[in-house]
Protein backbone atom coordinates (compact mmCIF):
# COMPACT_ATOMS: atom_id res chain seq x y z
CA UNK A 1 0.00 0.00 0.00
CA UNK A 2 1.26 3.26 -0.71
CA UNK A 3 2.41 5.71 2.21
CA UNK A 4 -0.13 8.18 3.44
CA UNK A 5 0.40 11.87 3.40
CA UNK A 6 -0.69 14.64 5.65
CA UNK A 7 -1.88 17.79 3.63
CA UNK A 8 -1.66 21.15 5.96
CA UNK A 9 -4.90 23.74 5.10
CA UNK A 10 -3.83 26.87 6.13
CA UNK A 11 -6.79 29.38 6.37
CA UNK A 12 -6.14 32.96 5.83
CA UNK A 13 -9.03 34.21 8.07
CA UNK A 14 -8.80 35.08 11.00
CA UNK A 15 -10.55 35.85 14.62
CA UNK A 16 -9.84 38.86 16.88
CA UNK A 17 -11.38 38.60 20.47
CA UNK A 18 -10.90 42.10 22.56
CA UNK A 19 -11.24 42.33 26.37
CA UNK A 20 -11.50 46.20 26.97
CA UNK A 21 -12.15 47.64 30.87
CA UNK A 22 -14.88 49.36 31.57
CA UNK A 23 -15.43 52.14 34.12
CA UNK A 24 -18.14 54.12 35.50
CA UNK A 25 -17.12 57.43 37.86
CA UNK A 26 -19.45 59.74 39.33
CA UNK A 27 -19.07 62.34 42.38
CA UNK A 28 -21.70 63.05 45.15
CA UNK A 29 -21.44 65.96 47.54
CA UNK A 30 -22.44 65.46 51.19
CA UNK A 31 -22.64 68.89 52.65
CA UNK A 32 -23.10 68.89 56.47
CA UNK A 33 -24.80 71.89 57.80
CA UNK A 34 -24.33 72.64 61.92
CA UNK A 35 -21.25 70.32 62.57
CA UNK A 36 -20.71 71.61 66.06
CA UNK A 37 -23.84 70.84 66.85
CA UNK A 38 -22.98 67.09 65.26
CA UNK A 39 -20.61 66.84 67.58
CA UNK A 40 -22.33 66.42 70.41
CA UNK A 41 -23.06 62.81 69.05
CA UNK A 42 -20.07 61.56 70.59
CA UNK A 43 -18.03 58.30 69.79
CA UNK A 44 -19.28 55.34 67.75
CA UNK A 45 -22.00 57.27 66.42
CA UNK A 46 -22.80 58.06 62.41
CA UNK A 47 -24.91 60.01 60.41
CA UNK A 48 -25.55 58.69 56.22
CA UNK A 49 -25.23 60.82 53.30
CA UNK A 50 -28.54 59.97 50.86
CA UNK A 51 -27.99 56.77 48.92
CA UNK A 52 -26.34 57.22 45.48
CA UNK A 53 -25.97 54.90 42.28
CA UNK A 54 -22.79 54.12 40.65
CA UNK A 55 -22.26 51.66 37.99
CA UNK A 56 -25.93 50.05 39.16
CA UNK A 57 -25.38 49.76 42.44
CA UNK A 58 -26.03 51.63 45.55
CA UNK A 59 -23.60 53.76 47.89
CA UNK A 60 -23.57 56.19 50.75
CA UNK A 61 -21.28 58.18 52.78
CA UNK A 62 -20.93 58.05 56.78
CA UNK A 63 -19.31 60.25 58.75
CA UNK A 64 -18.76 59.99 62.30
CA UNK A 65 -18.46 63.17 64.24
CA UNK A 66 -16.07 61.82 66.91
CA UNK A 67 -14.82 59.16 65.20
CA UNK A 68 -15.01 55.61 65.36
CA UNK A 69 -12.88 53.59 67.86
CA UNK A 70 -10.64 56.58 67.49
CA UNK A 71 -12.14 59.66 69.89
CA UNK A 72 -9.44 62.36 68.19
CA UNK A 73 -10.40 61.64 64.68
CA UNK A 74 -13.24 62.41 62.61
CA UNK A 75 -13.84 58.98 60.36
CA UNK A 76 -15.22 58.91 57.10
CA UNK A 77 -15.98 56.06 54.80
CA UNK A 78 -17.95 54.95 51.83
CA UNK A 79 -20.10 52.12 52.18
CA UNK A 80 -21.67 49.38 49.60
CA UNK A 81 -25.53 49.18 50.33
CA UNK A 82 -26.61 46.55 47.91
CA UNK A 83 -27.06 43.62 48.98
CA UNK A 84 -25.50 40.18 47.71
CA UNK A 85 -22.67 42.67 45.58
CA UNK A 86 -19.32 42.40 44.88
CA UNK A 87 -18.00 45.18 43.19
CA UNK A 88 -14.36 46.32 42.24
CA UNK A 89 -14.26 50.08 42.76
CA UNK A 90 -11.93 52.96 44.02
CA UNK A 91 -12.85 55.97 45.70
CA UNK A 92 -11.07 59.39 46.78
CA UNK A 93 -13.02 61.06 49.68
CA UNK A 94 -12.04 64.69 50.17
CA UNK A 95 -12.51 67.14 52.70
CA UNK A 96 -12.92 70.64 50.66
CA UNK A 97 -11.57 73.61 51.76
CA UNK A 98 -14.58 76.17 52.45
CA UNK A 99 -12.25 79.30 52.42
CA UNK A 100 -10.81 81.15 48.83
CA UNK A 101 -7.45 79.46 48.62
CA UNK A 102 -7.89 76.91 51.42
CA UNK A 103 -6.63 73.59 50.44
CA UNK A 104 -8.35 70.50 50.76
CA UNK A 105 -7.62 66.78 52.55
CA UNK A 106 -8.39 64.14 50.16
CA UNK A 107 -8.15 60.33 51.02
CA UNK A 108 -7.86 58.13 47.85
CA UNK A 109 -8.48 54.50 48.33
CA UNK A 110 -7.21 52.31 45.38
CA UNK A 111 -8.86 49.55 43.75
CA UNK A 112 -10.67 47.20 46.50
CA UNK A 113 -13.28 44.60 46.53
CA UNK A 114 -16.31 45.85 47.98
CA UNK A 115 -18.75 42.89 49.36
CA UNK A 116 -22.10 43.10 51.29
CA UNK A 117 -20.71 42.24 54.90
CA UNK A 118 -17.71 43.69 56.84
CA UNK A 119 -15.56 44.41 53.33
CA UNK A 120 -18.65 46.67 52.04
CA UNK A 121 -16.62 49.98 54.06
CA UNK A 122 -13.79 51.92 52.41
CA UNK A 123 -10.75 53.10 54.12
CA UNK A 124 -9.47 50.57 56.37
CA UNK A 125 -8.20 53.08 58.87
CA UNK A 126 -10.69 55.20 60.91
CA UNK A 127 -8.07 57.76 61.34
CA UNK A 128 -9.54 59.99 58.18
CA UNK A 129 -8.40 63.46 60.26
CA UNK A 130 -7.45 64.56 63.52
CA UNK A 131 -10.08 66.73 64.98
CA UNK A 132 -7.90 69.41 65.87
CA UNK A 133 -6.65 69.75 62.20
CA UNK A 134 -9.87 69.80 60.82
CA UNK A 135 -11.09 72.20 63.10
CA UNK A 136 -7.85 74.22 62.37
CA UNK A 137 -8.79 78.42 61.52
CA UNK A 138 -5.43 77.89 59.56
CA UNK A 139 -6.77 75.09 57.79
CA UNK A 140 -10.42 76.29 56.46
CA UNK A 141 -11.39 73.21 56.29
CA UNK A 142 -14.72 74.27 58.64
CA UNK A 143 -16.18 77.30 58.06
CA UNK A 144 -20.03 78.85 58.94
CA UNK A 145 -20.21 75.61 61.25
CA UNK A 146 -20.20 73.77 57.71
CA UNK A 147 -18.32 70.81 56.52
CA UNK A 148 -18.52 69.42 53.04
CA UNK A 149 -17.66 66.16 51.82
CA UNK A 150 -17.07 65.08 48.27
CA UNK A 151 -16.55 61.63 47.22
CA UNK A 152 -15.61 60.34 43.59
CA UNK A 153 -16.83 56.90 43.39
CA UNK A 154 -14.99 54.63 40.37
CA UNK A 155 -16.19 51.41 39.09
CA UNK A 156 -14.23 48.40 38.02
CA UNK A 157 -17.39 47.25 35.64
CA UNK A 158 -16.70 43.43 34.82
CA UNK A 159 -14.74 43.02 31.44
CA UNK A 160 -16.92 42.19 28.71
CA UNK A 161 -15.11 40.04 25.54
CA UNK A 162 -16.46 40.65 22.37
CA UNK A 163 -15.35 37.97 19.06
CA UNK A 164 -15.04 39.32 16.03
CA UNK A 165 -15.33 36.90 12.60
CA UNK A 166 -16.25 36.87 9.35
CA UNK A 167 -20.38 36.70 9.65
CA UNK A 168 -21.75 38.65 6.24
CA UNK A 169 -24.76 37.03 6.76
CA UNK A 170 -25.86 38.60 10.51
CA UNK A 171 -25.69 41.81 9.47
CA UNK A 172 -24.37 45.00 11.37
CA UNK A 173 -24.07 44.35 14.87
CA UNK A 174 -26.79 46.54 16.74
CA UNK A 175 -25.95 50.45 17.81
CA UNK A 176 -24.06 51.37 20.91
CA UNK A 177 -24.71 55.19 20.70
CA UNK A 178 -26.55 55.14 23.58
CA UNK A 179 -23.88 53.42 25.68
CA UNK A 180 -21.64 55.69 24.38
CA UNK A 181 -23.91 59.10 25.41
CA UNK A 182 -24.03 57.23 29.03
CA UNK A 183 -20.54 56.59 29.84
CA UNK A 184 -20.19 60.80 28.65
CA UNK A 185 -23.16 61.77 30.98
CA UNK A 186 -21.88 59.31 34.31
CA UNK A 187 -18.29 60.01 33.74
CA UNK A 188 -18.32 63.80 32.30
CA UNK A 189 -15.05 63.62 30.56
CA UNK A 190 -14.89 66.49 28.01
CA UNK A 191 -17.43 68.06 29.35
CA UNK A 192 -17.12 72.08 28.48
CA UNK A 193 -20.37 73.71 29.83
CA UNK A 194 -20.89 74.23 33.49
CA UNK A 195 -24.57 75.34 34.92
CA UNK A 196 -25.34 76.62 38.31
CA UNK A 197 -29.00 75.77 39.25
CA UNK A 198 -29.79 76.96 42.90
CA UNK A 199 -26.49 76.84 43.76
CA UNK A 200 -26.02 72.99 42.49
CA UNK A 201 -23.33 73.13 39.75
CA UNK A 202 -23.65 70.66 37.06
CA UNK A 203 -21.51 69.82 33.90
CA UNK A 204 -22.43 68.81 29.79
CA UNK A 205 -21.17 68.78 26.64
CA UNK A 206 -21.95 71.43 24.34
CA UNK A 207 -21.80 68.98 21.22
CA UNK A 208 -24.52 66.56 23.06
CA UNK A 209 -26.70 69.87 24.03
CA UNK A 210 -26.52 71.33 20.14
CA UNK A 211 -26.87 67.60 19.22
CA UNK A 212 -30.59 66.75 21.28
CA UNK A 213 -31.44 69.89 22.57
CA UNK A 214 -30.41 72.95 20.18
CA UNK A 215 -32.90 75.64 20.83
CA UNK A 216 -31.89 74.90 24.83
CA UNK A 217 -28.04 75.44 23.11
CA UNK A 218 -29.08 78.60 21.61
CA UNK A 219 -30.83 80.20 24.45
CA UNK A 220 -29.02 79.12 27.04
CA UNK A 221 -25.33 78.49 26.22
CA UNK A 222 -24.51 80.96 23.06
CA UNK A 223 -27.26 83.24 24.37
CA UNK A 224 -25.46 83.54 28.36
CA UNK A 225 -28.45 82.12 30.02
CA UNK A 226 -29.79 84.30 32.64
CA UNK A 227 -26.10 85.47 34.06
CA UNK A 228 -22.99 83.79 34.98
CA UNK A 229 -21.53 82.53 38.11
CA UNK A 230 -18.27 81.59 38.98
CA UNK A 231 -17.80 80.58 34.69
CA UNK A 232 -21.12 78.59 34.73
CA UNK A 233 -24.11 79.36 33.61
CA UNK A 234 -26.80 80.58 35.59
CA UNK A 235 -30.73 78.95 35.50
CA UNK A 236 -32.57 80.54 37.93
CA UNK A 237 -36.00 79.31 36.56
CA UNK A 238 -35.47 75.43 37.61
CA UNK A 239 -35.33 73.15 40.83
CA UNK A 240 -31.85 71.64 40.58
CA UNK A 241 -33.55 68.43 40.73
CA UNK A 242 -35.26 69.22 37.30
CA UNK A 243 -32.75 70.65 35.59
CA UNK A 244 -30.90 67.44 36.57
CA UNK A 245 -33.35 65.19 35.00
CA UNK A 246 -33.36 67.57 32.15
CA UNK A 247 -29.79 66.84 31.15
CA UNK A 248 -30.11 63.37 32.28
CA UNK A 249 -33.18 62.71 29.34
CA UNK A 250 -31.19 64.92 26.63
CA UNK A 251 -28.24 61.80 27.34
CA UNK A 252 -30.43 59.05 28.18
CA UNK A 253 -33.78 59.88 26.05
CA UNK A 254 -35.58 58.82 29.14
CA UNK A 255 -36.30 60.27 32.89
CA UNK A 256 -34.39 59.26 35.42
CA UNK A 257 -35.28 56.94 38.20
CA UNK A 258 -34.97 59.95 40.82
CA UNK A 259 -38.26 61.24 39.16
CA UNK A 260 -39.96 57.65 38.09
CA UNK A 261 -39.91 56.03 41.36
CA UNK A 262 -40.91 59.67 43.28
CA UNK A 263 -45.24 59.99 44.27
CA UNK A 264 -47.20 62.21 45.30
CA UNK A 265 -47.39 66.24 44.95
CA UNK A 266 -43.27 65.98 45.37
CA UNK A 267 -42.96 64.15 41.76
CA UNK A 268 -45.92 66.70 39.94
CA UNK A 269 -43.91 69.16 41.34
CA UNK A 270 -40.59 68.17 38.99
CA UNK A 271 -42.62 66.52 36.61
CA UNK A 272 -44.22 70.13 35.73
CA UNK A 273 -41.03 72.06 36.22
CA UNK A 274 -39.77 69.78 33.55
CA UNK A 275 -42.75 70.06 31.23
CA UNK A 276 -42.31 74.04 31.47
CA UNK A 277 -38.39 73.67 30.22
CA UNK A 278 -39.40 71.08 27.59
CA UNK A 279 -41.85 73.56 26.01
CA UNK A 280 -39.26 76.33 26.55
CA UNK A 281 -36.46 74.57 24.83
CA UNK A 282 -38.77 72.56 21.95
CA UNK A 283 -37.99 69.36 23.62
CA UNK A 284 -41.18 67.62 21.88
CA UNK A 285 -40.41 64.12 23.01
CA UNK A 286 -39.84 64.91 26.65
CA UNK A 287 -42.92 67.02 26.39
CA UNK A 288 -45.44 64.61 25.85
CA UNK A 289 -43.74 62.33 28.43
CA UNK A 290 -44.37 64.88 30.95
CA UNK A 291 -47.89 65.14 30.01
CA UNK A 292 -48.77 61.68 30.13
CA UNK A 293 -46.97 61.08 33.35
CA UNK A 294 -49.90 64.32 34.69
CA UNK A 295 -52.90 62.75 33.06
CA UNK A 296 -52.26 59.76 35.11
CA UNK A 297 -52.17 61.43 37.92
CA UNK A 298 -55.25 64.15 37.95
CA UNK A 299 -57.40 64.52 40.88
CA UNK A 300 -59.72 66.70 42.19
CA UNK A 301 -58.05 69.01 44.60
CA UNK A 302 -54.78 68.93 41.06
CA UNK A 303 -57.18 69.10 38.40
CA UNK A 304 -57.31 73.21 37.90
CA UNK A 305 -53.59 73.39 38.74
CA UNK A 306 -53.08 70.47 35.63
CA UNK A 307 -55.30 72.00 33.47
CA UNK A 308 -54.17 75.94 34.15
CA UNK A 309 -50.37 74.49 33.15
CA UNK A 310 -51.29 72.63 29.94
CA UNK A 311 -53.61 75.56 28.69
CA UNK A 312 -50.44 77.71 29.20
CA UNK A 313 -47.55 75.43 27.45
CA UNK A 314 -49.55 74.03 25.03
CA UNK A 315 -50.62 70.95 26.07
CA UNK A 316 -52.71 68.81 23.56
CA UNK A 317 -52.90 65.35 26.16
Amino acid sequence: MPASSAKTVLETAASTSTCTPETVQRKHVFDIRGYSQHKLLGPNVYISSGAFAVGGFDWNIRYYPCGYLKPKYVSVYLELLSAGARVRASCDLTVVGQRPGAPSLVSRTPPTLFTSDLSRFAPSTSKFVKRSKLESPSWGLVHGDRLVIECVVTVFMYPTVVTWAAAPDEGDPPSDLHRDLARMYESQAGADVGFLVGGQGFRAHRTVLAMRAPAFMAGVVRGGGLGFSSGCVDINDMQPEAFDALLYYIYMDSLPAAIRDVDGDRKRELVMDLLAAADRYDIQRLKLICETALSKTLEANTVVTTLTLAEKHHCQR
